[in-house]
């Protein structure tokens, strides 16, 4: 009886225990709120404004003297690149790129092109070959640095003449290299980061007394509604160079009926201007090297953005730029853009189509 009394006390004070825990319990959990509405908490706060910053102006560039067009880089003085133009030359590298080119033939009924540099240019541009003459007086009048292997007769006393800078690859190897996947004389190539190193040797960088100025003026063109579609140039009989005009507003080049490709990316040589200089040739060795006539006045043709203009060329002397001028006696102002001058014989033969 006694047990049983205990039991019952003790279990009315564990009820009591758990009644007081229980008050305890609920007086610590908070009374619950109203649930908060996110779109409230935000809709009566004005938006920020983003902060607004101008964007950083571009950095005006400079046009190229030669094609009007903005560049990186201009250097204080011209390369200028002779370059191969026989069958076993082609594909050439570097045309397609270069800013100016000129085509003149030389002995044995072909074309040689001596192509001008005044922007960075990192491919390999060849094959290279020898020089003439009156490829040194076009070096010249650019003040440009002449890349070349060896030339021919009475070559060698007018580059003295006219204190031409100049790198021949027969005394400067260093700065060319021969493709062995092609076979001499045309696998001779260098590029500009090598010339700049011969450039530099020879003390030809001293630009103080250089002005870089525009070649030519430039503008803005309207397409003609008869676009001049073709153009056919001959040198000789057997030299043939066609131009058609392609979707890009450009002529590319085909020789001999082939289209004229870049070896460094295989793309198509297109042109923007085209020059016809009519000039005096006569042969005067026997294994028939041409003496050119660059100074005096001449006839001539432009080709640009479709349309064709008769012009006329004047040279006073060799120190002096060569002028190109219309018929109203202005001087002719190009498309931007690439241009290549073609000295043609006078009995050359120009023809072109709508």
């Amino acid at each position: 009886m006694k047990r049983n009394k205990i039991c019952f006390l003790v279990l009315l004070c564990c009820l009591f225990n758990a009644l007081i825990l229980s008050f305890f319990l609920i007086g610590c959990n908070p009374t619950p709120e109203d649930p908060v509405d996110i779109e409230d908490e935000y809709q009566d706060k004005e938006p920020e404004d983003p902060e607004i910053t101008d964007p950083a102006p571009e950095e005006e560039k400079d046009p190229s003297p030669y094609t009007g067009l903005p560049v990186d880089e201009i250097f204080g003085r011209p390369y200028a690149i002779m370059i191969d133009n026989l069958p076993k030359a082609r594909p050439q590298s570097g045309l397609k790129d270069a800013e100016l080119v000129y085509e003149v033939p030389v002995e044995g009924g072909t074309t040689r092109f001596i192509t001008f540099w005044l922007t960075p240019y990192d491919k390999e541009i060849g094959p290279v070959r020898s020089a003439r003459p009156y490829f040194a007086h076009l070096a010249k009048e650019q003040d440009a640095i002449l890349a070349h292997c060896g030339y021919s007769i009475h070559t060698e006393a007018v580059i003295r003449e006219i204190k031409l800078k100049h790198i021949d690859e027969r005394y400067n190897p260093l700065f060319f290299k021969r493709d062995k996947s092609r076979n001499m004389p045309h696998n001779l190539y260098t590029n500009l980061s090598r010339l700049a190193q011969g450039a530099e040797k020879f003390n030809y960088l001293q630009t103080e007394d250089v002005t870089v100025a525009p070649f030519f003026n430039f503008e803005e063109k309207e397409i003609p509604e008869n676009i001049v579609s073709h153009i056919s140039i001959s040198f000789i009989s057997h030299n043939h160079v066609e131009y058609r005009w392609n979707s890009q507003g450009k002529y590319t080049r085909y020789n001999e009926g082939k289209l004229f490709v870049d070896a460094n990316d295989g793309e198509a040589v297109e042109v923007k201007n085209i020059i016809v200089q009519f000039a005096d040739f006569r042969t005067f060795t026997e294994e028939g090297h041409l003496d050119v006539t660059l100074l005096g006045k001449g006839n001539g043709l432009y080709f640009s953005e479709g349309s064709v203009e008769e012009i006329v060329w004047q040279k006073d002397s060799y120190s002096e730029k060569t002028y190109f001028f219309d018929k109203n006696g202005n001087e002719i102002k190009l498309s931007k853009g690439n241009t290549w001058i073609h000295i043609v014989p006078q009995y050359g033969k120009i023809e072109w189509s709508f």
